[in-house]
């Protein structure tokens, strides 16, 4: 009986073996890293521009413009990198530094390609 199937046999292990090969071709699809999103707005946070400095030692505010501290998004990710996004000219950056502070900034695209927010994807 084996010697009327051998060549169906031995395709069949050659089918197998080859299966159990990997293809390392599709190694071009890098997975995102996790990151927790945490928003950092500051507890105090109003500053008052006055013309006169006497109205700013005073307390009288009428004449001056306020200004506030803004909130800030900050990524603490898997791979112990830290980012704190910024925007410049309207255009989102991203600001990492890792355990050794070493500096990256990822354009918002950038950072898409590489992390995502678990649960929610990167805003």
């Amino acid at each position: 009986m084996f010697s009327k199937h051998w060549k169906k046999f031995l395709l069949s292990l050659c089918a197998l073996f080859w299966g159990g090969c990997s293809d390392d071709s599709s190694s071009d699809s890098k997975e995102l890293v996790a990151c927790e999103l945490d928003y950092m707005c500051p507890e105090y946070g109003v500053f008052f521009d006055c013309e006169n400095e006497e109205d700013k030692i005073s307390g009288n505010y009428d004449n001056c413009t306020r200004s506030y501290l803004p909130c800030t998004d900050t990524y603490y990710c898997e791979d112990k990198v830290a980012c704190f996004q910024g925007t410049d000219d309207k255009t989102k950056t991203f600001d990492c530094r890792d355990e050794k502070d070493n500096k990256t900034i990822y354009t918002e695209d950038e950072f898409k390609s590489k992390y995502y927010v678990e649960h929610e994807r990167v805003r």
